[in-house]
């Protein structure tokens, strides 16, 4: 008797998940390796929020904008304004502003540095910098040494690596004693590093951190167009500009 009971019931709530998993949607999001702690959070609090499923590819820029332009399933591409307005063979139908970008100088453990330009000092014999030719604080990193005429002394002992989270890292390590990186990743950090000082205004073009979405991906995607639509407006919430506040942007 018990049995039969509860049948509708069960059959019921069998429906309410199948009903729950047609409705959830499905889209990939590609993105600077530099803002991965942001992106992969703000990724999280949305699919927690909608039970959508974001899925997430990080690398400098030149990857990510190959990898864009090779898959259709990429729905956004964040990262660098500048970059994604000059990209070849894509055109974005919109961009979501999410905010600034900042280039730090950060230092291993045992070091410290007084301003960014200290890092001139002999002490600083290994110094960590992004692909200068695809990553956004790479090229950040190389207008910082020219604008302050350390290029000479400081060329020689650069260690080139692909992205800001390998320098972070290689800090983190102690391999190399400090480097080029944000302060997304600096904050993202905390105490596996020894501090870090910001570049001034001027030393460098401070990058415009945006979502761009692609044309092919907007609203011609149905399998992805909600989730697209539905991330979009979250990254409007206070609880997105609170995750994306709390990163330094």
């Amino acid at each position: 008797m018990r049995s039969a009971f509860l049948r509708p019931f069960l059959t019921g709530a069998a429906l309410v998940v199948s009903l729950v998993a047609a409705s959830a949607d499905e889209i990939t999001l590609a993105a600077g390796a530099g803002y991965r702690r942001p992106v992969a959070e703000l990724a999280a609090a949305y699919e927690k929020q909608s039970g959508d499923k974001v899925l997430q590819v990080y690398g400098h820029m030149g990857q990510v904008l190959a990898q864009a332009r090779e898959s259709a399933k990429v729905a956004m591409v964040c990262g660098d304004r500048t970059v994604l307005d000059k990209a070849g063979g894509m055109a974005f139908t919109r961009m979501v502003r999410l905010g600034t970008g900042r280039l730090v100088v950060a230092v291993r453990k045992g070091l410290e540095l007084g301003k960014a330009e200290d890092i001139a000092a002999p002490q600083f014999r290994r110094i960590g910098i992004p692909d200068q030719a695809n990553a956004v604080y790479g090229k950040a990193g190389r207008q910082f040494l020219q604008r302050s005429k350390l290029e000479a002394e400081i060329d020689p002992r650069l260690i080139a690596v692909a992205t800001v989270p390998q320098v972070t890292s290689y800090i983190a390590s102690g391999e190399i004693d400090a480097g080029f990186i944000n302060a997304t990743d600096a904050l993202g950090a905390g105490d596996r590093i020894g501090g870090f000082v910001e570049v001034g205004a001027g030393l460098y073009d401070a990058p415009e951190f945006v979502c761009g979405i692609p044309a092919a991906a907007d609203g011609k995607a149905p399998a992805g167009a909600a989730a697209t639509a539905g991330f979009i407006a979250f990254l409007d919430t206070a609880p997105a500009r609170e995750i994306l506040t709390r990163h330094g942007l």
